[in-house]
């Protein structure tokens, strides 16, 4: 068994520097053929620093209370996680486990509200940061989830170190049931997630009641209309999803992904499915630049830190960052089965264009209707 008291606690202190990333985003993916597969961004400000974490099973985790102390929930990990981590500890923010769960916290400012504080059930009780840690090292299905997060405490950690940091979660399985996990005025929300969409705030249900606003996207182009004889049409392709939000407010990232998900076509096998989730996470990238907060003493600028797809069903864990769009894969069987204690692999990797200049081949000789004034 390995004992990460210690280290947990290191992780409580440095949270103090994470900064609110509020534009989170994720999104699942079924195939015709029963595969799975879970996609998010990471936005924020000032940089997380991730890594990826491999984290064994027989790992030992000690909660933490809301005075910093390590006297919460105590827990061996049951089941080995890989996922992305904040300033290289091991505290997951996204990963999957080898069961093939794969779980997410994103930002709820504005909304959260954790359960009271009660020293009777310190030992039942966990901060709100390490709620995707315990999930992932724990259980292999939503359902499991369900109703085990109703018998733990998650209480608000010591704001003097973490700061206001307020959290939802989103959990998906190997199955395709997925939930979303919420904590509002003190009181724990489960929801069961059929859209497999989650942003951030306001809370999942005003989410799900929005898209009413939107029922007349579509993803077939709009009639021509007539109007006093006159007959016209829109400007090119897309006019059924003419409306569609653009911005980065969760509302609206929310709306678009619903809309790209589920008005996607079927796709068959890991490899289409896993393109698919590729393209569609894309739609919420944010450029450095675009997204500004001038409300403290200097100017922040979020942008789309990394993004993660989890292949549920054959076990592979997909990431790409900032600086480096090539998505790189972690196979998360092998990277338990070769882990000796708590692992790390760099995320921040130099970007590799390959030259594919000498590929050029002469082609065969095209039909002369291409060139009607003679040769090329």
């Amino acid at each position: 068994m390995r004992n990460m008291t210690r280290i947990i606690c290191v992780v409580s202190m440095l949270l103090t520097t994470i900064p609110c990333a509020d534009a989170c985003t994720s999104i699942r993916i079924k195939t015709t053929d029963g595969l799975v597969f879970y996609a998010r961004t990471m936005e924020g400000g000032e940089l997380f620093h991730s890594s990826v974490s491999v984290i064994p099973k027989g790992t030992e985790y000690q909660g933490t209370l809301p005075d910093g102390t390590q006297a919460g929930l105590n827990w061996t990990t049951k089941y080995g996680v890989v996922g992305m981590n904040t300033f290289g500890l091991p505290a997951i923010s996204d990963g999957m486990n080898e069961a093939g769960l794969a779980a997410g916290n994103l930002e709820f400012p504005g909304f959260s509200g954790y359960q009271t504080f009660d020293l009777a059930q310190a030992s039942n009780t966990i901060a709100q940061y390490e709620v995707i840690t315990w999930i992932l090292s724990n259980f292999a299905t939503a359902g499991e989830v369900k109703e085990a997060i109703k018998g733990i405490r998650v209480s608000k950690g010591p704001e003097a170190r973490v700061g206001n940091l307020e959290l939802h979660y989103t959990v998906h399985d190997a199955k395709g049931d997925s939930v979303v996990i919420e904590y509002v005025k003190g009181e724990l929300q489960v929801y069961d997630n059929p859209l497999g969409v989650m942003t951030n705030s306001p809370t999942f249900d005003w989410h799900l009641t929005n898209l009413r606003n939107y029922v007349n996207l579509s993803a077939t182009n709009a009639k021509p209309f007539t109007v006093e004889g006159l007959k016209d049409s829109g400007f090119g392709l897309g006019t059924g999803m003419l409306g569609l939000p653009g911005d980065y407010t969760p509302p609206s990232r929310f709306v678009r992904m619903t809309e790209l998900v589920h008005s996607s076509l079927p796709v068959t096998g890991a490899e289409e499915g896993l393109n698919l989730a590729m393209t569609i996470i894309n739609n919420v990238d944010i450029p450095i630049g675009s997204v500004r907060d001038s409300s403290g003493k200097e100017v922040t600028y979020d942008r789309t830190q990394w993004a993660v797809v989890s292949d549920l069903v054959g076990k592979r864990f997909y990431f790409r960052t900032y600086n480096n769009k090539d998505w790189r894969m972690v196979d998360v069987a092998k990277a338990l089965a070769d882990a000796k204690g708590i692992m790390m692999i760099p995320a921040e990797m130099p970007a590799e264009y390959r030259d594919v200049t000498a590929n050029a081949k002469k082609i065969s000789k095209l039909p002369a209707e291409f060139f009607p004034a003679g040769k090329p």
